[in-house]
This record gives C-alpha cells, structure tokens and sequence, in this order.
C-alpha cells in the first residue's frame, strides 16, 4: 500500500506537498536537492565505513540505509512538531541506531 501511496492514499498533505513545492523558485528546489543529497553522502559515506570492519548480517543496501536516516530526522522532526513532543526525534534516532547496529553485528 505505501510503495503505491497517491493511488491509496491522495490526501490532502501529498496536495499541499505539491501545491507548497509550486511555491519554491527553481533556485531554492536545488538548493534543497544539495542539500538532501549531501545528507545521504555523509551517512552513505559513514555506513561505509562501518561496513568495512564489520560486514552487514542482513542484506542492505548503504544508499537506502543513508535515505532511511534522512527520512528519520525529517520525519521526527515533523512528529515531534505535531505532537509537541521534544522527545521524538531523539528516541526515533536512537530506534534508527539499535537497527544499524543489528544490520551490522547481527541480533
């Protein structure tokens, strides 16, 4: 359901992703891009660092797991934003290191 999430769900927050990145000049789209990717080097970067010393347990692939921590800290940022809870973000980053942890050294 959620690798085909506009065609379950189209709700209002994919509309006002759209409409909201309408309002974006060209020139603070790309900076954003930069950005976004620069995140996911650094992480991909680190990932595969750790990989060399500790092979992975479980097949994954860096670029994903890099994504996933971009994604973890947008995402708790916004959580803890709506629920007005300071503690999401950090608890989610904690979650997100137990996984990296278990991807390399295994359970």
């Amino acid at each position: 359901m959620m690798a085909d999430l506009p065609g379950t769900h189209p709700g209002c927050l994919v509309s006002a992703f759209v409409y909201q990145d309408q309002l974006l000049s060209r020139e603070v789209r790309e900076l954003t891009v930069a950005g976004v990717e620069g995140w996911r080097r650094l992480f991909r970067e680190r990932l595969a660092r750790i990989a060399e010393r500790y092979p992975p347990k479980l097949q994954v692939d860096l670029g994903d797991l890099a994504d996933m921590a971009n994604t973890l800290v947008d995402g708790g940022i916004i959580l803890s934003r709506v629920l007005e809870d300071k503690d999401v973000l950090p608890r989610q980053i904690m979650l997100y290191r137990e996984f990296v942890r278990t991807v390399f050294l295994g359970s």
